[in-house]
């Protein structure tokens, strides 16, 4: 055998070793929860069975979560959406592996939302870029996005949605790092 041969051979075989202890080691601690998918809805707080139902939609890994809530006032438009969205997931929600940029911090921070006779949506907050600095990173916007346009767009009669920071886009897409645009359904992902 050549060096190069004892070398590849060697690699396969601790490659394979590790496999079977990664194998082991995933039996041994018992089977995995599993990520939700956008369809499959995870536990939230609700007032009663018969109470309207909010769909938000936060995320778990790299996948989306979807998370109803019990419409507090009867509300479940968008507005309700995306101000459930914007308080975060609650703390039995995170502890079950949904995950948010969206929390306490952020609750409140939505300004006004109209959605125009176009179907465009005009979102605009208050002060998201103080409550979430870090939201400005490629992965971070990215999430954040998913987050907001998934929930806003779960509604039929919203064709495309412009994002504001006190009445300005530049501010809240100068903030994510992307130049201003109004989000298009079916062209943001």
């Amino acid at each position: 055998m050549t060096t190069g041969t004892k070398l590849a051979t060697t690699v396969l075989l601790l490659g394979l070793i590790a496999a079977g202890l990664a194998y082991y080691r995933s039996r041994a601690d018992g089977p995995r929860p599993q990520p939700a998918d956008a369809g499959e809805p995870a536990a939230g707080p609700t007032d009663s069975a018969a109470a309207p139902r909010i769909t938000v939609y936060f995320s778990r890994g790299e996948s989306s979560a979807t998370v109803l809530r019990a419409g507090g006032d009867g509300a479940t438009g968008p507005e309700a959406a995306l101000s459930a969205l914007l308080a975060g997931p609650t703390a039995a929600e995170r502890a079950n592996g949904i995950d948010s940029w969206f929390s306490a911090e952020t609750a409140g921070q939505l300004r006004s939302l109209t959605i125009d006779g176009d179907g465009v949506a005009h979102v605009d907050f208050l002060s998201l870029a103080t409550a979430i600095p870090s939201a400005s990173s490629s992965a971070g916007s990215q999430l954040l996005l998913r987050e907001l346009n998934t929930t806003l767009f779960q509604f039929p009669e919203i064709r495309a949605i412009e994002y504001t920071i006190g009445g300005s886009c530049e501010a809240f897409w100068n903030w994510l790092q992307y130049d201003c645009e109004v989000v298009r359904r079916g062209e943001w992902d």
